[in-house]
């Protein structure tokens, strides 16, 4: 699984600042790159019906679209949940890499979080997956501009960084340090009474 995870966190870097709507490279403390992209998708719909027995909602979003969602015990106060409710959900994704994270940086691996309603508050919770991952520079070729990489688990990869100018402001023996992390939030709320 390590394995894979270093090369889908070359590519996640790759897809995340193509498409990210916010994309940072700077450069640390130390001097050395940092680089950072995240992105951020909301949407919201509205409850058409509640059906408590079966813990179902239909829901129409902004396109009209209907779906049937089943909502199991992990949803909280379900009782809450009116016809009319706004749900909104939000996904965000962010990449950060850094070179010589240094020794006070997480050391390789997946950590989660979640948090959910408390009593007799509308249902809304969030689920937040943060992967760590890190690479020592074995290898530098600025004339191919490349640099290659060997995991924490022995993987080695060689990749080519978007700013060829980082090239000179890292070395061999540099330790990379990949952190993703993933967000979903999801919340029911009561509109607003018209005026």
């Amino acid at each position: 699984m390590k394995r894979i995870l270093l090369s889908c966190a070359m590519l996640l870097g790759i897809a995340v600042a193509a498409n990210a709507a916010d994309v940072k490279t700077t450069t640390g403390a130390n001097g050395k790159p940092r680089f950072e992209a995240s992105d951020k998708i909301t949407a919201e719909s509205t409850v058409l019906s509640v059906n408590k027995t079966k813990r179902t909602l239909k829901i129409v979003n902004a396109d009209g679209d209907t779906v049937v969602v089943e909502c199991g015990p992990e949803v909280k106060n379900f009782a809450q949940i009116k016809a009319k409710d706004k749900v909104t959900v939000t996904y965000t994704e962010k990449l950060v890499v850094e070179v010589a994270g240094g020794p006070g940086s997480p050391a390789a691996g997946t950590e989660a979080t979640s948090t959910s309603a408390k009593p007799g508050e509308k249902p809304k919770g969030s689920m937040t997956q943060k992967t760590h991952y890190k690479a020592t520079i074995t290898a530098i070729d600025k004339a191919a501009g490349t640099v290659a990489l060997k995991g924490v688990d022995g993987h080695e990869i060689t990749i080519t960084p978007r700013n060829k100018a980082n090239l000179d402001k890292v070395a061999v023996g540099d330790v990379v340090t990949f952190t993703y992390t993933e967000n979903l939030a999801a919340s029911v709320t009561t509109p607003a009474a018209a005026k």
